[in-house]
């Protein structure tokens, strides 16, 4: 233990001021050196064409040096330091493209004043950057926390009376190497608040300090292990470690900057994390889960929740903020999200510092810059999209019952249509009837063509009849030989499926196909059916509240320039184009729910933008929409707004696709009035008299009605045909078709019992090309170099492991990080566990173990608790039962004189540290001792108490004890977190 002695009189006072030092370099590599890379290396580094000034600023010295006009940067000194007074325009005006966002300058001026912190020690020089790395490599990957935790055996120790633990054994053995004793026993009530709240995060009743102090009076040990299990079995436990992971990923219900848009699904992360803990799902799982997910082959069910865990996971990704804006800056908004992730990714578990790595290899730790490339091609590869939660199957019986219904119904309604006669009559009188009306209609329109017929006289029918087929002849053919000399059919939907490496998903789309004309069952009012659908997918079929979602690949991987697709939808259904996942930097796009008949929608190849290597388009439902609701005032569809306070939820949402074609020119295919083919296609000649005319259109309609009847109905049938339901002529209410009525009432039933789909932002990368990331020169977006291979740290054999997969590597990622092979995530994790119950961790920086990170206080009982973790099968809930029924847990927080002198920062555990509760403690605390708490778990976020509200931000006030939930239930707006947990410690939700 000759090492720890050296630590106690070297090592532990610096503790404090590495963290400081840690925080103040990575403050310079998020804030200060990106703006640096971007706006002034071009005049002023050097590999500047020509340094202008004398002024290089790419690395310290030179910053702090300066040029002819003296010192740029003078540390603690902004009122002195010329770069700031550059950028304010307060003397040069820099850079020269325009004066920097005021937030940018602020960094700045925070950065100077706190001593302007800057690792770069040496100028660079590309030259011998390689093979300078792969020397500082083979030095770093022998750091300590790079290496396989070590089989320790527990230090035998003088006196066994105090605890035969493991880790007291640990603990005791570094008090005595100190010449230090752990403090005594702390008494039955201090123990019951301490446990309390570490294990639950809330007060013991004072029924329970009673119980509890009678008990341990009795049988101590018995009594506080039966309490232990007692608060790990509470559903509070899992709301409590669930709290403290939701800070380590940056846990967040809007996705901030300007807007703070909503986050989809983050709330079913929070309760996906809270049912884990307390069902002691495995670590290891949890890290697969997280990581990959939506591609695990056996996915985790719940069958209690009624959702899909692991597709749950991925949502980890979507943590923090992501920047939203002009599309024009959709590559550096999309960088962002990629450093955003890395770093969370690295800290959570890893504990390393990779996004360091962005602008140049890290300047202390064993991360090259290429490493940081290929783990970003790792993670942005597949599509950030949002995912159906909901257990496989869930309604698969609703499912099957509403098809046979819907098919009982159409078959009925088809053959009372069919049996009806006098439908000739019946267009006459109707005709005669909206003589006013029809005098509207365009010549495309079938009242067009009644309104010309109910004009005509016996004597000039046949003219008028020969004249309207002549012209639509005519217009036909031109329009079919443009069509097919501009457009190439990609999918006409003959047969169920879509083109190659388009993706479905939803229970909308797997049972919305439709092979022929097909009736929508009406779910309300006296209507049998609202209309017949047309061959094609329709997410509506059965149930508009099915969700459903067609996601085209990037267009680049599609023949054309564009392609046009024929739709229709409502209830803020529509599409998102989606450049590089920066899902935020394009507002949807809603179909008009005024329409009657589908339309084409055109999606053009934008990929030669500004570099965009990938842009796709995906079609959804709201609730698979991952951009749903976008900010106040963006959601308009036919000219109305969704509510602010309408966030999306349970909505009915539907969209129609029936033909794709691709073409290289702008423009949409024009419409061959093929519903008219069966009146003008014969070639036949007018009719001899109105009757016959009357005669001949009644025939036409019927003949619709019969291939409807034979389920043979096509596009123009049900055009025809929804044209008669319209206008009311034919049967359709249970009055007029009793033996239909009472099938449609068990079909509203039946579709009542459907409940509206859960979803989440997550991951999907089925059929999506992979991308390898092209290493950014200096950070610059706009200076690629070579494309980096997919893959995992070098110093963890990443190059060996090239992921050859046809996916992104994130399962290979998963699996590696949740090996017991692996030497960082069990020790990572043990750490965190250690902090979240002690105070402070073994290692005290728990999101660094790198090189301006804390040494460990007791390394070898991090090993030993690293593999015993694993061994004994990932368990949380293990892990800490061992902890707190350890006597190091059990000490009082009296210590002596001489523990301060020779330990002042506890770090040797002589007793245990006085903790100060965590703002959401805090509140919680107070909602229980005030008889207001609820216990109720899961559900919505909840809007905290605000002093003002604002709705352009779906910024609303909830009421002051936020109807008693819990902290965890309130929502975490990144712009304007809850004010009473900010007053407090609050983490930074950025």
């Amino acid at each position: 233990m000759k090492y720890l002695m050296i630590f106690l009189f070297s090592g532990f006072f610096c503790a404090a001021a590495s963290a400081s030092a840690a925080e103040d370099f990575e403050f310079f590599e998020t804030r200060i050196r990106p703006v640096l890379v971007k706006h002034c290396y071009k005049c002023h580094s050097s590999a500047a064409a020509q340094i202008k000034g004398e002024l290089v600023l790419d690395f310290r010295g030179g910053t702090r040096k300066g040029g002819e006009s003296g010192p740029a940067v003078v540390p603690g000194k902004p009122d002195e330091s010329l770069l700031l007074a550059a950028m304010k325009f307060n003397s040069f005006e820099m850079p020269p493209s325009g004066k920097l966002p005021a937030r940018i300058i602020a960094d700045f001026e925070k950065w100077i004043r706190s001593g302007a912190a800057d690792p770069r020690d040496k100028p660079p020089s590309a030259e011998t950057a390689e093979a300078t790395w792969k020397a500082q490599l083979a030095v770093r990957r022998h750091w300590w926390s790079l290496q396989a935790p070590k089989d320790v055996t527990p230090p035998k120790i003088d006196s066994e009376a105090w605890s035969k633990e493991p880790v007291d054994r640990f603990i005791f053995d570094a008090l005595q190497e100190a010449d230090l004793q752990p403090a005594k026993a702390a008494n039955a009530e201090t123990l019951l608040r301490r446990l309390s709240f570490v294990l639950t995060g809330l007060p013991p009743t004072p029924e329970k300090v009673v119980q509890f102090k009678k008990a341990y009076a009795k049988e101590p040990e018995s009594a506080y292990a039966a309490l232990v299990d007692k608060l790990l079995s509470s559903p509070h436990f899992g709301e409590r470690i669930a709290r403290h992971w939701m800070d380590v990923v940056r846990y967040t219900d809007t996705y901030g900057y300007e807007w703070d848009n909503p986050a989809k699904g983050s709330w079913e992360y929070r309760d996906y994390l809270i049912r884990a803990f307390n069902d002691d799902i495995s670590l290891d799982q949890l890290i697969r889960e997280q990581i990959a997910g939506d591609l695990l082959p056996e996915p985790r069910l719940n069958a209690k929740a009624g959702v899909n865990e692991s597709i749950i996971g991925p949502m980890f990704y979507h943590m923090g903020e992501h920047r939203h804006g002009s599309s024009l800056n959709f590559n550096g908004i999309h960088q962002e999200m990629v450093n955003n992730k890395i770093d969370a990714f690295s800290k959570a578990f890893l504990a390393m510092t990779v996004a360091c790595a962005r602008c140049h290899d890290h300047k202390l730790d064993a991360v090259s810059q290429a490493d940081y490339y290929a783990l970003a091609g790792v993670i942005m590869s597949p599509r950030w999209t949002s995912r159906v939660i909901d257990l496989p199957g869930k309604y698969d019986l609703q499912i099957e019952k509403l098809k046979e219904l819907r098919a009982a119904i159409q078959h009925k309604l088809a053959d009372r249509w069919k049996a009806d006669s006098g439908l000739a009559t019946s267009l006459k009188k109707w005709a005669a009837a909206n003589e006013e009306s029809l005098k509207k209609s365009k010549p495309e329109e079938i009242g067009h063509l009644l309104h010309q017929i109910a004009q005509a006289s016996d004597a000039d029918v046949s003219k008028v009849w020969t004249e309207l087929a002549t012209k639509w002849k005519t217009t036909r053919a031109a329009r079919q030989k443009s069509n097919t000399g501009k457009f190439t059919t990609v999918a006409s939907f003959e047969k169920p499926g879509f083109p190659e490496r388009w993706v479905w998903e939803g229970d909308g789309i797997k049972h919305g196909y439709a092979p022929h004309s097909s009736a929508l069952v009406s779910l309300d009012g006296d209507s049998l059916v609202a209309e017949l659908l047309p061959r094609g997918y329709h997410t509506h079929l059965l149930s508009s509240k099915l969700p459903g979602a067609v996601r085209l690949p990037p267009l680049k991987t599609i023949d054309g320039t564009f392609i046009s697709l024929k739709m229709r939808g409502a209830e803020w259904s529509g599409y998102l184009k989606i450049p590089q996942n920066a899902l935020q930097t394009e507002p949807p796009r809603f179909f008009n729910p005024k329409l009657k008949t589908p339309e084409w929608i055109s999606v053009g190849d934008s990929d030669h933008r500004n570099g965009v290597t990938r842009i796709w388009t995906d079609f959804m439902t709201s609730a698979m929409n991952p951009h749903f609701p976008p900010r106040t005032g963006a959601a308009v569809a036919a000219g109305e707004r969704l509510p602010a306070k309408d966030n999306g939820f349970n909505k009915r949402s539907y969209f129609s696709m029936t033909e794709v074609v691709a073409h290289d020119k702008t423009g949409v295919p024009a419409d061959t009035l093929d519903e008219f083919a069966d009146l003008y296609g014969a070639g036949e000649g007018g009719p001899d008299n109105i009757d016959a005319a009357w005669q001949r259109i009644g025939a036409w309609f019927e003949s619709s009605i019969n291939r409807h009847a034979n389920g043979q109905g096509n596009e123009s049938d049900a055009q025809l045909i929804n044209w008669l339901l319209e206008q009311k002529l034919l049967a359709n209410d249970a009055n007029a078709v009793a033996d239909v009525g009472e099938l449609i009432k068990q079909y509203r039933q039946v579709e009542s019992e459907i409940d509206f789909a859960r979803t989440a932002n997550s991951m999907d990368e089925r059929d999506f090309p992979t991308v390898d990331y092209a290493l950014n020169i200096r950070g610059d977006v706009y200076n690629e170099g070579p494309k980096i291979e997919r893959r995992f740290l070098e110093v963890f054999d990443g190059k060996q492991n090239v992921h050859e997969s046809k996916g992104s590597g994130r399962l290979e990622l998963a699996e590696y990080l949740s090996s017991p092979n692996n030497p960082q995530t069990a020790r990572v994790f043990v750490n965190r566990v250690w902090y979240w119950i002690f105070g402070r961790g073994i290692v005290a920086t728990p999101s660094d173990f790198g090189k301006l990170g804390a040494q460990p206080s007791h390394p070898e009982l991090l090993d030993w608790l690293a593999r015993t973790f694993v061994s004994e099968g990932w368990s949380t809930k293990k892990l800490i039962r061992r902890l707190v029924l350890s006597k190091s847990f059990r000490q009082s927080a009296l210590t002596t004189q001489k523990a301060l002198d020779v330990d002042p920062n506890n770090t040797l555990l002589h007793h245990y540290a006085m903790r100060r509760l965590e703002a959401e403690a805090i509140r919680d605390n107070m909602l229980a001792v005030s008889g207001r708490f609820d216990p109720k778990l899961y559900g919505h976020p909840i809007n905290p108490p605000r002093y003002s509200q604002d709705a352009s931000k779906r910024l609303f006030s909830g009421p002051v004890d936020s109807h008693g939930r819990r902290s965890i239930y309130l929502q975490m707006s990144i712009m304007d977190p809850p004010k009473f947990l900010v007053c407090f410690n609050l983490p930074d939700l950025k």
